[in-house]
């Protein structure tokens, strides 16, 4: 009886988790300065915007192996714009 609890448990867990997940998709923000993709990051991971931001600009500047233009790019053809709520 005692394990069967436990697996219940475990299986509602699972399954509020992937309810979690699949509400939560990565999108471009309408809160852009270029293209929306930094701010669709920290609206994804709830975060701040500018440090998000920050946080890019520092890795590409400082980073020889990040390509940090081509990354953006690439980023901002896969990732789908956000819906507007009218």
């Amino acid at each position: 009886m005692h394990k069967e609890f436990n697996s219940l448990k475990f299986r509602f867990f699972v399954f509020k988790l992937n309810i979690y997940v699949m509400e939560k998709k990565l999108r471009r923000s309408q809160n852009k300065m270029i293209a929306g993709v930094c701010a669709g990051i920290a609206e994804y991971f709830n975060l701040d915007v500018t440090l998000v931001r920050a946080a890019y600009v520092l890795v590409s500047f400082f980073s020889a192996g990040f390509p940090g233009l081509l990354v953006y790019l690439i980023l901002m053809l896969v990732m789908p714009l956000q819906e507007t709520e009218n």
